[in-house]
């Protein structure tokens, strides 16, 4: 009896199976491109003209003379910075969160801190100032530590520091 030479695996079955692994990764590099998170909300990136961002800083200082000349209190003085910077960090970053909840902004912003909401407001309420580097989530955070200051020992200190925040998310983001 004879041996036989061994058969060698035919030249397009190779190919087949280079295509095959090349469709593979082309599908895996799609599917990754396809579902990347939206990083549209990390940054505004809708531009907005001078003019325009000094109709914010006018609202902000309005609130101030207003609280300054006596004719709102502390809590009317949050109120109004609020509505200010909710207009002008919707105005800013395309969302609608005129009427949104704070957990809701801050579930709706890419966070430099810790991913929980309920983990970042307990920070922000225990050091009773905005945390987060992004200017969304500083806005939810600022909107936070507003809510309690209503009934502080000091409410003139109170009021500078809210207007000071105002002003600087109104001119930085």
């Amino acid at each position: 009896m004879s041996v036989n030479a061994p058969v060698l695996m035919p030249m397009w079955m190779i190919v087949v199976a280079v295509a095959g692994l090349i469709l593979v990764a082309a599908w895996l590099l799609r599917s990754l491109l396809v579902t990347r998170r939206d990083q549209s909300r990390e940054v505004g990136d809708i531009p907005m003209a001078p003019s325009e961002r000094g109709q914010w800083v006018e609202r902000v200082e309005t609130a101030a003379r207003r609280f300054t000349a006596g004719e709102t209190d502390l809590r009317g003085l949050h109120l109004e910075l609020a509505s200010a910077v909710r207009g002008f960090a919707a105005a800013r970053s395309g969302e609608d969160i005129t009427t949104a909840t704070v957990r809701e902004i801050l579930d709706m912003s890419a966070t430099t801190g810790p991913d929980d909401v309920e983990d970042r407001l307990r920070l922000v309420r225990r050091h009773r100032r905005p945390l987060d580097a992004n200017p969304l989530g500083h806005v939810g955070e600022l909107l936070a530590v507003w809510e309690q200051p209503s009934f502080d020992r000091d409410p003139e200190a109170a009021a500078e520091e809210a207007v000071s925040e105002a002003r600087e998310v109104v001119t930085r983001w």
